[in-house]
């Protein structure tokens, strides 16, 4: 009954606007763990509910979980520090780290990969098979987006000439994309395949290719975080996995566990940030 309750309470707070949720709090002492908005909001609360608990339970602290109503907003809240802790697409943690002083704890050693979808009953069966289709992925902003453009581009197939991009807010909402009659194929997250998608509807849709792959999600602390709170929290986050609340969060979300980033690895998301500093 108190999980419900408290699963309830988080999905309030997450479908609130940032400014009501700061207001319905009236505590200063709260602390915002930012999730990005891959997946809808009661699917985040689902998955991630385990891992605000234990930042409550280390911390000993009041910690809200919140997110944003799209990736755009939730580059902005994290730019002003709105978030005291974040997990967030791997190239969202590499900016966070550049432009707005947010330092790296870890990553999930998932990988982040994306999976091209049609209905089972579709004749598109490869990547070529695209040509002339309508494709729906999340926004151009997107780690996984910026990888399938590339590769789409590198088999001669570029939006608005031979192929049409159909861009909507989550992972999620793309996954479905085909089965609502909304386009001929779609883009998702792998682990959102993995742990949804086949259940769900694997006698619906089908993988007809993958992108290539990248780190896991990052997660990050804020300028405002003191030094002790960022120790005990990369020490929690890498011993995780081996608790009884960590291996049902890992298996529900299929991040395996937590490890640092490495220089190499924040090197090669750099590509992945140049569009946010493009003129508008």
């Amino acid at each position: 009954m108190l999980l419900a309750r408290s699963s309830l309470l988080l999905l309030t707070i997450l479908m609130f606007p940032a400014a009501t949720i700061a207001t319905e709090q009236q505590n200063d002492e709260s602390i915002k763990l930012g999730i990005f908005p891959y997946v809808s909001p009661g699917q985040l609360v689902k998955f991630h509910i385990d891992l605000k608990e234990m930042f409550d339970n280390v911390l000993g602290k009041n910690v809200v979980l919140v997110t944003a109503p799209d990736f755009k907003e939730f580059v902005k809240r994290t730019q002003n520090s709105y978030y005291d802790f974040i997990m967030t697409a791997p190239h969202l943690g590499r900016l966070a780290e550049v432009r707005d002083e947010y330092r790296p704890i870890a990553h999930t050693m998932h990988e982040v990969q994306g999976v091209y979808l049609t209905k089972k009953s579709s004749m598109i069966n490869n990547l070529n098979d695209l040509n002339g289709k309508v494709v729906t992925l999340v926004g151009r902003t997107a780690i996984i987006t910026q990888m399938v453009e590339k590769q789409l581009n590198d088999l001669g197939l570029y939006n608005g000439k031979n192929i049409t991009f159909r861009f909507t807010k989550t992972h999620n909402n793309a996954m479905y994309a085909p089965l609502r009659g909304e386009s001929d194929a779609s883009v998702t997250g792998i682990a959102l395949w993995t742990k949804i998608g086949v259940v769900k509807n694997d006698n619906d849709l089908k993988v007809i290719g993958k992108s290539p792959v990248t780190i896991g999600f990052q997660v990050m602390a804020s300028k405002n975080v003191s030094d002790l709170d960022y120790k005990i929290i990369e020490q929690a986050l890498f011993s995780f996995h081996e608790t009884e609340q960590g291996k049902k969060y890992m298996d529900k979300t299929g991040f395996k566990y937590f490890d640092k980033v490495d220089q190499q690895e924040k090197k090669d998301l750099d590509a992945f940030i140049q569009i946010f500093f493009k003129k508008k």
